[in-house]
């Protein structure tokens, strides 16, 4: 046999083998059960790791202290501003300085973090490496820019006139608290396993 026929029938065997390979790891399944299992893999994902904004507002309002609101910005802009109740741990520190803020938390509440905007990495990041280190965060859907200045997007339209962002702002170095003129909002309309 010369060398074309060898590489000819190597090149058959290496196909055959992906083939194979391929066929193994999809199970053999079809394009639209593996896109039915993607899509309830980003649900589970995005279930296990955001929380809405409007979970949050109610959950300061009615004074639940189950969870810690995180603010992930640099200490000067969350001292400007920042939510009612979020502590700061600025992630621009060295990221042993960080691991260790958040280590110092305690582990029996659900840590909720924010940073400047829903498009902002520096709190998906920031997350990634908590959980690289064995610490499960959660992200706000939102981050400051939306709960600052678009409290009318995420707020139902019912709720415009009664709740006022500035309610829901401080400024300063410490967490602040809700002041006790705010009313405890309606519940979220939609209950159960599936509410807000």
């Amino acid at each position: 046999m010369n060398k074309q026929h060898i590489h000819f029938i190597l090149g058959v065997l290496v196909g055959a083998v992906a083939v194979t390979l391929v066929g193994d790891f999809t199970g053999s399944k079809d394009e639209a059960t593996i896109t039915n299992e993607l899509r309830a893999q980003y649900f589970a994902s995005e279930v296990a790791t955001m929380v809405s904004p409007h979970n949050i507002r109610e959950r300061i309002s009615h004074g639940d202290d189950g969870f810690i609101l995180v603010d992930v910005r640099a200490k000067e802009d969350y001292e400007r501003e920042h939510a009612v109740g979020a502590i700061n741990i600025d992630t621009s520190q060295d990221l042993d300085v960080v691991l260790a803020e958040f280590e110092a938390l305690p582990d029996n509440k659900e840590i909720i973090i924010y940073c400047y905007s829903a498009a902002c990495m520096n709190g998906r990041k920031a997350g990634n490496f908590l959980a690289d280190n064995g610490m499960y965060v959660k992200e706000m859907t939102i981050g400051w820019n939306e709960w600052r200045y678009g409290w009318q997007m995420w707020n139902y339209d019912t709720e415009w006139d009664t709740y006022k962002v500035e309610d829901y702002v401080v400024s300063g170095s410490e967490p602040g608290e809700l002041s006790e003129s705010v009313g405890i909002p309606a519940p979220c309309p939609i209950g159960g396993s599936l509410s807000c």
